[in-house]
């Protein structure tokens, strides 16, 4: 009798710990989490996916709380993440898989998601060092090529991200997974008056460097030592006419083929690399 009591008890547990329902606080918060404006409103936004919520827990980011559906739990190294999870005190709530599915983005979900707070950096917070490198975007506006621009960043060892006012929200789901971790351990400051940052940069000795496809001089031909901003511009537009008249140099990447450009996310992989090849020639 005493057995059969304490497993009731424990079901009772566990059901108390599962979310069945639309109407739970925690499912609804998550949902809400895909539009902007709430993303905006409840300063928080959402990681999908093992390695993302790794990477999430080892960063700076805050997590306030963990939904999974039982395809975790059929994993060793997703079992591994839950007790990391439960050691660092963060809530985990197993999701019924159907309400999970709604919640999620990817048609392979790995079975995790986390809610995260927001991080909001000013251009003083950064940390210039010598030969830093910035990564400047005005107005890059699709969710895949900005994650993909911030994770080519933090890989390629740049101190900061900017964005400016018209980039694509760095929050939105698309952006996150295409970061692959590198949102959370790049800082990244969004400004809207590029006639600040332009003076910030200035006053902290960085040179302005703009990829334009009017352009006169070659990337490779352009000395990238000491500090360094690269400003890359809207996919159809290109950067804002006040940057091209903040300019050190405009420089362009040549198009031997017949293409009429390249994708932008390409480009700052090309220029931040080549930031780097020169400087280990040094």
């Amino acid at each position: 009798m005493i057995y059969i009591r304490i497993q009731e008890v424990l079901e009772k547990i566990a059901m108390n710990r599962m979310i069945v329902s639309r109407q739970n606080q925690y499912y609804k918060m998550a949902k809400s989490l895909h539009l902007r404006k709430h993303r905006g409103k409840y300063g928080l936004f959402l990681i999908e996916g093992v390695r993302a919520v790794e990477e999430a827990v080892t960063g700076s980011f805050k997590i306030r709380f963990i939904l999974y559906s039982e395809k975790l739990l059929q994993h060793e190294r997703g079992r591994r993440l839950l007790d990391w999870i439960d050691d660092a005190g963060v809530s985990a709530w197993q999701v019924d898989d159907k309400l999970f599915d709604d919640v999620v983005e990817t048609e392979n979900s790995q079975g995790i998601i986390a809610v995260a707070e927001t991080m909001t950096l000013q251009l003083e917070d950064l940390k210039i060092q010598k030969d830093s490198v910035i990564l400047v975007l005005d107005g890059v506006q699709d969710p895949g090529n900005l994650g993909t621009m911030l994770r080519t960043a933090c890989a390629a060892g740049a101190g900061a991200a900017v964005l400016m006012k018209g980039t694509t929200d760095i929050y939105n789901s698309k952006a996150v997974r295409a970061s692959m971790g590198g949102l959370f351990h790049l800082p990244v400051v969004n400004v809207a008056d590029t006639s600040a940052v332009c003076a910030f940069l200035k006053a902290k000795g960085f040179r302005i460097l703009v990829a334009d496809l009017g352009g006169e001089k070659l990337y490779y031909n352009t000395c990238l030592n000491g500090p360094v901003a690269w400003v890359l511009g809207n996919e159809a537009q290109g950067p804002d006419r006040l940057w091209l008249d903040n300019a050190d140099e405009i420089v362009k990447i040549p198009l031997l083929g017949q293409a009429e450009s390249l994708n932008v996310a390409v480009a700052a992989g090309i220029l931040l690399y080549e930031t780097i090849r020169q400087r280990k020639e040094q």
